[in-house]
């Protein structure tokens, strides 16, 4: 988990600068299986922001209930969930077939997003993140599907592109070179869950 912490240290700034994308549906319970999603937050950090994940694998992300001084500063409050043992970590991007989570809340520019660390020159160390938030990339119904999506804008670095597909194409040589998160690094409050990073359905509701 530290890694993941340090992670987000380095990149909380660039997700709060990202803009909200209403994402609710009905939805029943489904079964949890695979790795286990694993909690980070701002409160192990000395900052705010809660992670909790229930038995059948749903995530809440609370970035205000404990926020005791009632002034939420957009650079202390973050919360996400993470997979262990992710099989995407060396990958080249265009091998990934699934990333992607569903959720409910309303989103913002930067909150709740995928950060993925892209290896740039092919080792195994990330040199740039990738980012796909929720706002940028939904079915309206609350599903972030970012390889399937072709609405799907990818933030990374300072360069855009419109979806996977067209990294991919820019960049066949890129891998992924650090453990893919979500996070929520804004005020606010989400629950995430179907979360998929390289890793088979994880827990939570399904349609």
């Amino acid at each position: 988990m530290k890694k993941i912490l340090l992670a987000v240290t380095a990149v909380v700034a660039i997700g709060v600068a990202m803009p909200v994308a209403l994402g609710a549906s009905p939805l029943a319970p489904s079964i949890a299986n695979g790795n286990k999603l694993t909690c980070f937050d701002g409160t192990t950090d000395g900052a705010y922001g809660l992670c909790t994940v229930n038995k059948a694998g749903i995530a809440t992300l609370d970035n205000e209930s404990n926020d005791e001084t009632g002034t939420m500063n957009p650079f202390d409050q973050y919360s996400g969930v993470y997979v262990k043992n992710s099989n995407l970590v060396g990958k080249a991007i265009g091998d990934v077939n699934q990333l992607g989570f569903s959720f409910t809340g309303n989103a913002t520019a930067g909150s709740p997003r995928i950060s993925l660390g892209i290896s740039t020159d092919g080792d195994a160390t990330y040199d740039v993140f990738a980012f796909i938030s929720a706002f940028y990339c939904n079915d309206g119904a609350g599903n972030v599907d970012v390889i399937h999506d072709p609405t799907c804008t990818i933030f990374i670095g300072n360069a855009v592109y419109a979806n996977w597909a067209a990294m991919v194409a820019a960049h066949p040589d890129y891998r992924v070179g650090y453990t893919p998160f979500v996070i929520a690094d804004d005020p606010g409050a989400w629950t995430v869950f179907n979360v998929k990073l390289g890793e088979g359905f994880l827990g939570g509701l399904k349609k």
